[in-house]
């Protein structure tokens, strides 16, 4: 998921390189986990991956609400859409039962937050 740490199974160094070089994926020696930035390169992370693993990798957005995944690979819209350029502000089929007011306020806080008068 983006913005967590994640680990993957062992990859050789050249593929290893291409994760650094070319995707640009943060990695922690000590916790040998990987994270996904905002300067990281989706587009070639997963196709790196996709060569590597061998299989198709789909990337988990954050829900904008609880922070947990949004669900992705359950989405209707899998098929479609892109998450390396849709928006940040997807939510989880939990939050989506209450997905106004759970706007509404996180929304709010984060207006108040960032000291922003509307």
């Amino acid at each position: 998921m983006l913005g967590q740490w994640f680990s993957l199974p062992r990859v050789g160094p050249d593929v290893f390189s291409q994760l650094m070089r070319q995707a640009r994926l943060k990695y922690d020696r000590q916790k040998r986990m990987f994270m996904v930035e905002p300067s990281t390169n989706v587009t070639a992370l997963t196709a790196i991956l996709k060569e590597a693993l061998k299989d198709d990798v789909i990337i988990e957005l954050p829900c904008f609400v609880c922070g947990k995944s949004a669900g992705c690979s359950e989405c209707e819209f899998v098929d479609v859409c892109d998450r390396t350029i849709v928006s940040n502000q997807c939510l989880c089929k939990g939050c989506l039962d209450y997905a106004y007011k759970h706007y509404c306020d996180t929304f709010m806080e984060r207006l108040a937050a960032a000291k922003i008068k509307i």
